[in-house]
């Protein structure tokens, strides 16, 4: 039995609550839900005031389902997760780095879109890097064939996708 692009959606969805902060997009767009983690780590000396460092990281995870995933589909929401994710980083001495993660889920795919997408980084310094850094993961999902595509960076996403697609198919089959 194949498992549809909405079971996995709500899935994975659910394997990222535990960590996540998930906010269900409401339109009419290929957007299912934005996803964020934040963290922040101080070290402090007997009193919050004495504070020797701290570090905040983000990531700011962005889901996307559609039938076809052509270059034009996945530029435009690519895009929007960059737009939307760079709005979301406010860079600061604690800023340590945050991720823009861009997760498709699709029947059918142009071939040049999935190469365009494992081709495809974007990273940021801020202010050399002493108010931290910007990486843009990308991973896409083929649900006909369980095939995951991602970029260089997008490697641990593929990772919890392919461990969350693994134990949907074993829930599945009993």
């Amino acid at each position: 039995m194949a498992i549809t692009r909405e079971e996995f959606a709500q899935h994975f969805l659910h394997d990222l609550s535990a960590y996540f902060n998930i906010y269900p997009n409401e339109t009419e767009s290929p957007l299912v839900a934005r996803c964020e983690y934040h963290v922040r780590d101080e070290k402090y000396v007997l009193v919050q005031k004495a504070q020797l460092w701290a570090a905040e990281s983000n990531e700011y995870f962005y889901l996307f389902s559609m039938p076809h995933l052509s270059m034009e589909n996945m530029a435009a929401c690519r895009q929007m997760a960059l737009d939307d994710g760079m709005e979301r980083i406010h860079p600061h001495p604690q800023h340590m780095y945050s991720y823009i993660t861009a997760v498709f889920l699709y029947d059918t795919a142009d071939e040049e879109a999935l190469k365009e997408l494992k081709r495809y980084k974007k990273s940021v310094s801020f202010k050399l890097s002493l108010h931290g850094w910007m990486e843009y993961r990308i991973a896409a999902v083929d649900m006909s064939t369980a095939k995951i595509t991602a970029n260089r960076k997008g490697t641990d996403v593929k990772k919890s996708l392919q461990k969350s697609l693994d134990r949907l198919a074993k829930k599945i089959q009993t």
